[in-house]
């Protein structure tokens, strides 16, 4: 596998913005003479909401830091559309469950009907921000026939996600409804989501979709664009188009970190660049909090007039199996035979197969636009399978008190040959 790139640190954007990167480079309007004019949200956030703030943003720094710790390239991801795919799913959980869940996801032991509620207006804001950027949220949900959701559930979902709930005839039809579903709401970015064979048990499926389009406040000039060296980690230099302008941006520096903040439209979405100039990228990123991210974000100052700035014009694409890492953040009785969700699938006990998350970001002198797709699978618990021994294996004859091993073996074929 190739080293970690350093364009990964240029991909640490839009934590402001909720979302991984923004911007639709042919729908938006030009807003530089609107530029700034929206200085506050139209209302006082709850209390509620800025929970859900703090929840989506500590849950997108824990998250980051540990997909990041196990890959070895660019790392993409939405942090807010995985957060609302699972939260909608966690209103089928309870006890434990439920407990992980919420724990792993920020909310700590916030009561369900005020998690619902704030999500639910946070879907409602974000779109209706800034006129000069586009923001679409879309949530879905498909079971197998003829399995039904639990009507409380199903009512939840309707009235805090917007989900509607279809149903399907096979795990297959399951898939390519979600697939096509995914290129819909994200204008064909993301057209296949689901890329490998569906569980022969899947159940239901639960999806989430952010698509963010608009202008850079201040675009590049593409007569402006030229190759460029791009150092990488490990000494090498690629050769990438660098866009240059002068001006238009905030920064902030330290010893070891160089930040740029770039708004898009009128100014209510950026995206916030961190690049370390000392420590690799991943070092970086494991010890990224929101108090550092604070910090940087009160720090940033209005760049000179002519101040220089040069930035990579890239395509990128990222998909993730985020199972492993949700168990590591703290909920794995979710994915277990002994996961609780009572309130998810009528007469059936379910528990989550896999949470799958797909992520494009295109970055030009126009703007950025980006999508994201998660879809959450679930399977029901059924009664044991039994254990076939149809491969080869090893065994070790013991006892079993004392644990001495008489005699191990290494069987390739039962037939002694």
């Amino acid at each position: 596998m190739r080293p970690r790139s350093s364009a990964t640190q240029l991909l640490l954007a839009a934590l402001a913005a909720l979302t991984t990167a923004c911007a639709d480079s042919g729908t938006a309007p030009d807003t530089r003479a609107a530029a700034d004019s929206l200085t506050a949200l139209p209302r006082a956030l709850t209390a509620t909401e800025r929970v859900a703030i703090t929840a989506n943003n500590e849950f997108a720094l824990r998250l980051m830091q540990r997909t990041t710790a196990r890959q070895s390239g660019n790392v993409l991801l939405s942090p807010l559309s995985v957060s609302l795919a699972l939260g909608m799913t966690m209103n089928g959980a309870a006890e434990e469950t439920l407990t992980e869940m919420q724990r792993t996801l920020g909310w700590g032991n916030a009561n369900r009907a005020d998690i619902n509620v704030a999500y639910r207006d946070l879907m409602t804001m974000l779109p209706s921000l800034d006129p000069g950027v586009t923001v679409r949220i879309a949530n879905g949900i498909w079971m197998l026939q003829p399995m039904t959701p639990v009507a409380a559930f199903a009512s939840d979902a309707r009235q805090f996600f917007n989900a509607p709930v279809a149903s399907e005839a096979s795990p297959r039809a399951m898939f390519d409804a979600v697939n096509a579903w995914g290129d819909r709401e994200t204008r064909g970015m993301i057209p296949k989501v689901l890329r490998d064979e569906p569980p022969r048990d899947l159940a239901m499926l639960l999806a989430n979709a952010v698509y963010f389009a608009g202008t850079w406040r201040d675009r590049f000039d593409p007569a402006k664009t030229n190759p460029g060296a791009f150092r990488l980690e490990g000494g090498a230099t690629a050769t990438v188009p660098m866009m240059s302008r002068e001006g238009g941006f905030r920064s902030w520096r330290d010893d070891r970190l160089t930040a740029v903040e770039l708004p898009y439209g009128n100014a209510a979405y950026s995206m916030l660049v961190l690049m370390p100039t000392r420590d690799p990228v991943g070092a970086f990123v494991a010890t990224l909090d929101t108090a550092r991210l604070a910090q940087v974000v009160q720090g940033l100052r209005e760049s000179r007039a002519d101040e220089p700035l040069r930035f990579p014009k890239f395509t990128l694409e990222g998909w993730l199996e985020l199972s492993p890492d949700l168990r590591a953040l703290g909920m794995p009785r979710a994915f277990s035979n002994f996961a609780q969700f009572p309130r998810l699938i009528a007469n059936e006990s379910g528990r989550l197969s896999f949470v799958q998350h797909n992520v494009k970001v295109e970055v030009d002198e126009k703007g950025t636009r980006a999508a994201a797709v998660t879809v959450v699978g679930v399977r029901v618990v059924s009664l044991p399978i039994g254990v076939d021994i149809d491969r080869p294996f090893v065994f070790l004859i013991r006892e079993r008190l004392s644990g001495t091993v008489l005699f191990t073996g290494v069987v390739r074929d039962p037939r002694g040959r």
